[in-house]
């Protein structure tokens, strides 16, 4: 986020991403393992360095920058918060007194509406489907009762790793496609890499596909990645020759 605020882009972006993605897998866990506080001195300069957060927050918070702190700490000298759909979007802080974001993100909420109403008219219009049910793009009721894990019945975050090794070894030919934005705070590109880094290549089987796009979470809002994406979309689904 702090590259692309700076107008950071092309092969540059990619080469300096890929010092910090070496410190992340590397000197960060190194120093962290070494303790909360001692850790903290060792990292802080780097990952104030990174994050182009003030020295004196990364500090306090012991090198260890949560999605949330960032969102509302990198733009708050402009009275602004990210969103953390997509780093590079960012909207007036309506509590700037708050720890932590208040109030809608301006790219999910945003969109939520727009995307409901083409869905429905794609649907109604083009499929002929008729329903006096309500359709709900985002069922906040359900994720806002997802067990995390904090109840004894554990459930914790979902994990798909273990079942897509079963799928990639029951069909070989399997293609599987795993497309990040840039400046996605919600799932990280990197979190992706790392994920699929830990499973064992299996023999005869497609190799997992990593696609890094332009854009946050939903980086198909824009023309160019949107194009990218459906170009990757269709030669996965290409017959093989």
């Amino acid at each position: 986020v702090r590259l692309r605020s700076e107008g950071v882009t092309g092969s540059e972006l990619h080469e300096r991403l890929a010092d910090v993605e070496r410190y992340a897998l590397g000197d960060y866990l190194v120093a962290l393992a070494s303790g909360l506080e001692q850790g903290g001195r060792l990292a802080s300069p780097r990952v104030a360095e990174i994050t182009g957060l003030s020295l004196e927050l990364v500090k306090r918070n012991f090198a260890r920058i949560p999605t949330e702190l960032f969102a509302k700490e990198f733009a708050r000298a402009r009275g602004n918060v990210l969103s953390a759909y997509d780093g590079t979007i960012e909207t007036a802080d309506i509590a700037p007194e708050s720890p932590r974001p208040r109030g809608p993100d301006p790219v999910l909420d945003r969109s939520v509406p727009v995307l409901t109403s083409a869905f429905v008219s794609y649907v109604r219009e083009e499929l002929k489907f008729r329903t006096d049910i309500s359709y709900r793009l985002l069922n906040r009721e359900v994720s806002g009762n997802w067990d995390y894990g904090t109840t004894p019945t554990r459930q914790g975050y979902v994990g798909v790793m273990d079942d897509l090794q079963q799928a990639r070894a029951l069909n070989p030919g399997l293609g599987v496609l795993i497309v990040n934005g840039y400046t996605d705070l919600v799932t990280p590109y990197l979190a992706s890499r790392y994920l699929v880094g830990q499973i064992p290549s299996l023999p005869g089987a497609k190799p997992i596909r990593i696609d890094l796009l332009e854009g946050g979470h939903m980086m198909y809002f824009r023309p160019e990645s949107r194009r990218a994406l459906r170009e990757a979309a269709s030669q996965l689904y290409q017959m093989p020759k």
